[in-house]
């Protein structure tokens, strides 16, 4: 791994470690009643301060588009598949923000404590447009177990985003946001053995944004999605 690859990953752990502490911190903040009206500031969060961001950066023009619609917090109903045949249920959250001057879009995966485990499970990806290749190279962070995975992928069509790697035990693996709409869309996992030409799907996450209305078909009571 030459120096200039292993600065890139320095900088990428680091900046995942300021944004995750800055998702434990914020909640203490809000629980205490400490936030921004404090009399002293809280040099805690001044990382938190320089890295934010109201908004895409104005050079990236329409290609924000297709990522700043999911800006926010969305509610998230997780469903994993084993080989197996087992099917788990869990829930969670997912929140998407702007960070480093709006050049970059920030993601934080929340899974909710469930069965025996006490606490909860948090990741973070990491992605840019990249002008060359007119692609939106991603990188996903697993800092319980120490890992990380390089995607590179962007929007197919309107309502769907697909992004690839190999980083996971050399499988072809695609990740997809999938009938994006305002208020919901599902994300996907699917794993490919033979070269793309069968998928096998490892998991399937139906995300409502948090604080939209619930909406039916027909009149009926039951969710959009």
């Amino acid at each position: 791994m030459n120096t200039s690859t292993v600065t890139r990953w320095v900088a990428v752990w680091l900046l995942a470690s300021c944004i995750l502490s800055w998702v434990s911190v914020s909640r203490e903040a809000a629980a205490t009643g400490k936030a921004g009206g404090a009399p002293a500031a809280d040099p805690r969060l001044d990382m938190v301060t320089e890295l934010q961001a109201m908004g895409p950066h104005s050079s990236l023009g329409d290609q924000a588009k297709a990522f700043g619609r999911f800006v926010g917090t969305w509610d998230v109903e997780y469903t994993d598949f084993s080989t197996d045949g087992n099917v788990t249920h869990r829930s969670g959250e997912f929140t998407v923000g702007w960070v480093l001057d709006g050049r970059v879009m920030q993601d934080i995966w929340i899974v909710y404590p469930s069965g025996t485990r006490k606490d909860r499970e948090v990741y973070t990806e990491l992605r840019y447009y990249d002008p060359k290749s007119g692609t939106w190279p991603m990188t996903f962070i697993d800092p319980e177990h120490a890992s990380a995975a390089k995607f590179t992928g962007g929007a197919v069509g309107e309502d769907r985003i697909v992004f690839d790697t190999r980083d996971f035990d050399g499988a072809d693996t695609r990740w997809s946001f999938n009938d994006v709409r305002p208020d919901s869309f599902v994300w996907r996992e699917e794993e490919s053995l033979d070269g793309g030409k069968t998928w096998r799907l490892l998991a399937e996450h139906h995300m409502k944004r948090r604080g939209a209305p619930t909406r039916s078909r027909g009149g009926a009571g039951g969710l959009l999605f």
